[in-house]
C-alpha cells in the first residue's frame, strides 16, 4: 500500500507514512528508540484524513464522509513538499477510481496541520485518472530538470509518467505518458494473466506498486514494480465425458453447501452472534464441507494456473 520512509515531522528520524485498505493512511514515528505504533494521520481539525469512503471502526461498516470534498476511496500516499515552502504535504491515491488528490500541508514542518479537504490534482488541464484504478503514486525527478514529476501505477497494470511543466512552488503536470503498457489479457482475470517462459511468468500482471532506485549505478533511475501475476503452468486439457458429469455432481453440492451457509449467515445480527456462529459445529462442519468439496473441483481442472506476487527490475535504457 504504497509505503514511504520520510521525516514527516522534520525531528532528524525516519517515519514510515503507509497507505491502508481502510481508506485512511497510516503513520509510524521514528524515534531514538525505535518506531512507534501506526497512527492513523488526523488533518488540522482532528478529523481523520480521506478522501471519501472509508472503514468505519465504531459502526463496523463501510462508510463515507463528504468534509474532504471529493470521491473515492485512499490506499495509497506520498508525502512531498509540493509548495516549496518547506513542509511536507501529502499526495492521496485512489482504489477505484483512480484519482489523485492533495492534502496540503498548512502548519509547519515540525507539527503539520493538514486542511480539512482535498485538491484534484490535473495534468494538462485535466484531473489525472488512472484508468485501471489504483493510482499508486510515487514522486521523482525523472527527467533530471530539478522539478519533481508524478509516476503512478495501476491496477490493471501500466506505469504512467507526468511531466511537471511549472515552477518549484507552484506545480503544473503535463498529459500522461506510458512508461510500462499494460498486459492484454482475453481471459479477464482479476489477476492478469501473463505470458510464461518455461513454466514462470514473463511480466506482471495487476496490481502495479513502484520505486525508483539507480539499480545498476549507471547514473540513471531504473524502476522496480511490484505486481501480481498469474500464469498457465501446462497445457490446457480436455475433460472426458465421465468427468463432465463428475464435476456436475460436485458443482452441484456447491451450490447446495453454499446455501446451506447463507442459511446460516441470516441468523447473524451483531458481533457476538457472529463469533458464536463461526464457533459452532454445525458452521465448522459446513464449511468443512465446502473445503472438501473445493479440494476435489480443483482436480477437475482444465486450465492450469499459478497465481503470485513479485518484484520486478526495469533497467532504464
Amino acid at each position: 500500500m504504497s509505503s514511504q520512509l520520510v521525516d514527516i515531522d522534520a525531528d532528524g528520524y525516519n517515519d514510515i507514512l503507509v497507505g491502508s485498505f481502510e481508506g485512511v493512511p497510516y503513520l509510524i514515528l521514528g524515534s531514538e528508540e525505535g518506531f512507534s505504533e501506526p497512527q492513523q494521520i488526523k488533518d488540522a481539525s482532528e478529523e481523520t484524513v480521506v478522501i471519501a469512503d472509508f472503514w468505519n471502526h465504531e459502526e463496523d461498516k463501510w462508510d463515507k464522509t463528504d468534509r474532504a470534498e471529493s470521491k473515492g476511496h485512499c490506499t495509497s500516499v506520498e508525502a512531498v513538499d509540493w509548495d516549496d515552502d518547506g513542509d511536507l504535504d501529502l499526495l492521496l491515491g485512489d482504489y477505484y477510481g483512480g484519482r489523485l488528490f492533495l492534502r496540503l500541508n498548512e502548519g509547519s514542518a515540525e507539527e503539520p496541520g493538514f486542511a480539512k479537504t482535498n485538491q484534484a490534482v490535473e495534468a494538462d488541464g485535466e484531473p489525472i485518472v488512472i484508468t485501471s484504478g489504483l493510482a499508486a503514486p510515487r514522486v521523482v525527478d525523472w527527467d533530471g530538470d530539478g522539478l519533481f514529476d508524478i509516476v503512478c501505477g495501476g491496477a490493471k497494470g501500466g506505469v504512467y509518467f507526468f511531466r511537471n511543466t511549472g515552477e518549484k512552488d507552484e506545480p503544473e503536470f503535463a498529459a500522461a505518458e506510458s512508461l510500462i503498457e499494460p498486459v492484454m489479457d482475453p481471459t479477464k482475470s482479476f489477476i492478469k494473466r501473463v505470458p510464461s517462459i518455461d513454466g514462470q511468468p514473463a511480466l506482471p500482471g495487476s496490481s502495479y506498486h513502484i520505486e525508483f532506485v539507480d539499480f545498476d549505478a549507471d547514473g540513471d533511475l531504473d524502476l522496480l514494480v511490484g505486481g501480481r501475476s498469474s500464469w498457465l503452468t501446462g497445457p490446457i486439457r480436455t475433460l472426458t465425458e465421465e468427468e463432465e458429469k463428475e464435476l456436475e455432481e460436485i458443482n452441484a453440492q456447491i451450490k447446495e453447501t453454499l446455501k446451506e451457509i447463507r442459511e446460516l449467515a441470516k441468523e447473524v445480527e451483531s458481533k457476538e452472534v457472529r463469533k458464536e456462529l463461526v464457533a459452532s459445529e454445525g458452521y465448522q462442519e459446513t464449511m468443512k464441507h465446502y473445503r472438501d468439496l473445493a479440494k476435489e473441483k480443483a482436480k477437475y481442472k482444465t486450465d492450469p494456473t499459478a497465481s503470485g506476487d513479485f518484484v520486478w527490475l526495469f533497467r532504464r535504457k
